[in-house]
């Protein structure tokens, strides 16, 4: 059988999805290194000290921006919210529609507790909203919902959780969402197999792994085929492991496509010119956050900044060290 196996660890013949896991374990704990340069073109050092503010959208940008200048950590965008009982976040790490709430939570500065389910539990999910579904909000209140956008919509409605339309709606950007678009095959050929190897918490286990693998093909493969008969598990792995085999040819296509976006992107603080952040911001972080787990990844110094920006003021951190 072909061997499937990272930059950094030696070659591994894999016949499972536990396989795979297995094979990264010396690569993930790599840790990301910067030259001198690089790092004087980040917008912060993530260890200062933080101090809450209140504005208006558009200065919390502007003071973002001066406070990046000169080397300080970005500060929180709003004063700490603590609830006498915290709302609870049920998640998948990797999912980009949980990561949008958990970004808005972390923008509001509103404290919650993060409940990183097994991706093969059903009976949690099922038992809160009647499917499996995430990601899921618990409110102090006892309301239980799903769905990303109604849960930010309440948030940011709500001013039990801070200042209220403090995250601007979707400005419809044709180019951010045909950039997505363009790249929706290529990031699924390096994400899905990147996040078995990877020790994102929902697969920890291989239920869990072998559950992902049976619902989410790899291109070329469409999902009533994958789902098929024909198609077993034996197969499925295949598939997974020659998208990874592809890691050559792949790699080079991203970082070129990032390049394109990374002149979409206004500055490290927000991506659209009339500055404050945005749902464009909540959805476009989300989906580029998993890019950061993969190895050899070539991302522009302003995109990276404004990667690095808001996982700190949304508190979500990227995959960086973990890279496979």
């Amino acid at each position: 059988m072909a061997a499937f196996a990272t930059t950094s660890a030696p070659s591994i013949a894999l016949r499972s999805t536990s396989d795979i896991s297995r094979a990264s374990r010396v690569a993930v704990a790599k840790p990301t290194t910067l030259n001198a340069s690089f790092k004087k073109a980040l917008p912060a050092q993530l260890t200062a000290s933080r101090v809450g503010q209140t504005a208006d959208r558009r200065s919390l940008s502007v003071r973002a921006t001066a406070a990046a200048s000169v080397g300080a950590a970005p500060q929180p965008l709003y004063p700490r919210v603590v609830p006498e009982k915290l709302p609870k976040l049920y998640v998948y790490d990797h999912c980009p529609f949980c990561v949008r709430v958990r970004v808005a939570l972390g923008i509001k500065n509103v404290k919650h507790e993060v409940v990183f389910m097994a991706n093969d539990d059903v009976a949690t999910p099922t038992a809160l909203v009647g499917k499996k579904i995430a990601p899921i909000i618990e409110l102090p209140d006892g309301t239980v919902m799903a769905e990303s956008m109604d849960i930010i919509d309440v948030i940011d409605g709500d001013a039990k959780y801070g200042p209220t339309g403090a995250i601007a709606p979707k400005s419809g950007r044709k180019d951010i969402s045909g950039w997505q678009k363009e790249v929706k095959e290529l990031l699924r050929l390096l994400h899905r197999p990147r996040y078995m190897m990877a020790a994102l918490p929902e697969f920890q286990q291989r239920d869990s792994r072998d559950y992902f693998v049976g619902g989410h093909p790899v291109p070329p493969y469409d999902k009533p085929e994958w789902k098929s008969d024909d198609f077993p598990m034996e197969k499925k792995v295949e598939a997974y492991k020659g998208a990874y085999a592809q890691s050559d040819e792949l790699i080079p296509q991203i970082n070129e496509a990032l390049k394109k976006l990374d002149d979409m992107i206004d500055s490290p603080e927000a991506c659209n010119p009339e500055g404050g952040v945005s749902m464009d911001d909540i959805d476009l972080w989300a989906r580029l956050r998993s890019v950061t787990i993969i190895d050899g990844l070539e991302m522009p110094i302003k995109m990276r900044a404004y990667m690095d920006y808001f996982a700190e003021v949304a508190d979500c951190p990227l995959y960086f060290c973990m890279k496979c």
